[in-house]
């Protein structure tokens, strides 16, 4: 009797395996053939392939408009054509307006209050509410406190002038440094101190060494079931701990003593403060909504931003040219004590075409996801996908496709020039997202770059050293865009 129900429950897996994996056969699309449990990434799964080389081996190997792959046995859209791309992000947005993310009130609210989580009507109030924080004049009145960490940043590489640096690691120290002050009001002392505790925190909150992490990170987009399960959190417990604890308590202290700092934690107190009734979403007394926020901000800005800079620096050290003509560009536009504008900043074109070759590139994230609200059909093609059916959109294939960008492994930012950009071809290039739901922290991001670069590229060359990487390999075992081998470069003060 025992072996009856055993294999009826084989044949019942079985079953459902062959079934799930059917999807796109049945569709009758090209497709990526799905791997027992794993689907179409087993190599990223068993940690022998980086994400962004798959996502771009896929995009590759087919050209249609769309190719269907499996992540664990369900059945994803890899979307490689623009104009669907289009109608997806922008046109039929309200079809496709959540991320088939997981999230759990009880088990990991600051995710769940998060506005990256949020879903459906929820979303688009608390979007609604949180863009006035963002806008280029909010985070202009907090370029004084971003001055105070670049500077910090300037001493630091005055200090190891004719020596070897890691890239990513003073980066980091930069990043933390900033967000600290501007989200949190607080000075984490990383630039100065090798032992600040905020640069631990924050290296544990999303650590892409960590297994554990990574498993969590995974799942959180492509397996909701195993957080659940597991009771699983996108960041590190007690790194998000620590992080609410210094919310609470730099909230009190401001309300104590009417401190003002033009910063996230006041920029949210206000959003509370003026709330009304006629507001559809509301923090109200619930405090670790607004926490949610700042957290996210934190966990979201210091890795992504630190890992950008550090490719700028490698890329630069690499293209000596390139370094020249933007440091020219850079001592053109400080004042005569050295120091920067909000607008000259802005209006540093080739500062700008440098960044966004970056992040073609090295795209951090390396894909999209939405989710399918309803049945769908494409009317170009007649395909119908239904309802819960993920979209993956491969960031890492559509900025290495040598139709939109000849030659892409060469590092040219002429690519973003004037002309160029007239000519590139519309949702070929989202670093940031597109459409109504693009990265809300975009401005603040491109502000906190282009303020570093400008203050050590004014006065520092950075070259390449025998133990400086080439090829550069990418982390198989990370979740995100992350860099195999350290990024050591020499940095000797300019002339």
């Amino acid at each position: 009797m025992i072996f009856i129900y055993l294999l009826c429950l084989l044949l019942l897996i079985y079953y459902v395996f062959i079934k799930s994996t059917n999807y796109w056969e049945t569709k009758g699309i090209p497709h990526e053939k799905s791997f027992p449990i794993f689907g179409s990434f087993y190599k990223v799964a068993m940690r022998r392939q980086a994400f962004s080389e798959r996502i771009r081996e896929i995009y590759e190997k087919y050209r249609a408009p769309y190719v269907g792959v499996y992540i664990f046995n369900k059945p994803a859209l890899m979307v490689r054509s623009p104009e669907l791309l289009k109608k997806i992000l922008v046109k039929d947005f309200d079809k496709f307006i959540n991320r088939p993310v997981a999230s759990n009130e009880h088990v990991d609210p600051i995710s769940f209050y998060s506005l990256f989580s949020a879903q459906d009507s929820t979303w688009k109030d608390l979007r609604s509410k949180m863009s006035p924080v963002f806008t280029s004049e909010k985070i202009k009145l907090m370029l004084p406190l971003m001055k105070e960490c670049a500077k910090e940043l300037k001493s630091y590489l005055s200090e190891r002038s004719g020596q070897t640096i890691e890239a990513k690691s003073v980066f980091k120290r930069y990043t933390v440094d900033i967000i600290s002050s501007c989200a949190f009001g607080i000075n984490s002392y990383c630039l100065k101190d090798d032992n600040s505790e905020m640069m631990e925190v924050a290296t544990r909150l999303v650590d892409q060494k960590s297994l554990i992490r990574n498993i969590s990170m995974f799942s959180f987009f492509f397996f909701p079931k195993l957080v659940n399960l597991f009771k699983l959190t996108f960041t590190e417990k007690t790194a998000t701990k620590y992080l609410h604890d210094v919310y609470n308590k730099t909230t009190k202290e401001r309300e104590r003593m009417s401190i003002v700092r033009n910063d996230l934690i006041d920029l949210l107190r206000n959003l509370k403060k003026n709330e009304t009734f006629a507001d559809k979403y509301k923090f109200g007394w619930y405090e670790l909504k607004l926490a949610a926020q700042a957290i996210t901000f934190f966990s979201a800005g210091n890795e992504t931003t630190a890992t950008m800079l550090s490719f700028v620096l490698y890329e630069l050290a690499l293209n000596q040219e390139v370094q020249d003509r933007l440091r020219q560009e850079v001592r053109e536009n400080c004042d005569e004590n050295g120091d920067f504008t909000y607008e000259a900043l802005h209006k540093m074109k080739y500062l700008d075409m440098v960044l966004k070759e970056i992040h073609r590139k090295y795209p951090f994230t390396t894909f999209l996801i939405r989710e399918t609200f309803d049945n769908y059909t494409f009317e170009e093609t007649g395909l119908t996908i239904e309802k819960g059916v993920s979209i993956f959109i491969p960031l890492a294939g559509l900025h290495y496709d040598p139709e939109y960008y000849p030659n892409p492994e060469k590092y040219d930012p002429e690519r973003f020039s004037d002309e160029n950009k007239a000519n590139r071809v519309p949702y070929t290039f989202m670093p940031f997202g597109e459409g109504p739901r693009i990265c809300i922290g975009e401005r603040f991001a491109h502000l906190v770059s282009k303020l570093a670069l400008s203050y050590v590229i004014k006065d520092f060359v950075f070259e390449r050293t025998d133990a400086t990487p080439v090829p550069l390999e990418m982390q198989p075992s990370a979740f995100f865009l992350q860099n195999k081998q350290a990024l050591m470069l020499k940095v000797v003060k300019a002339k």
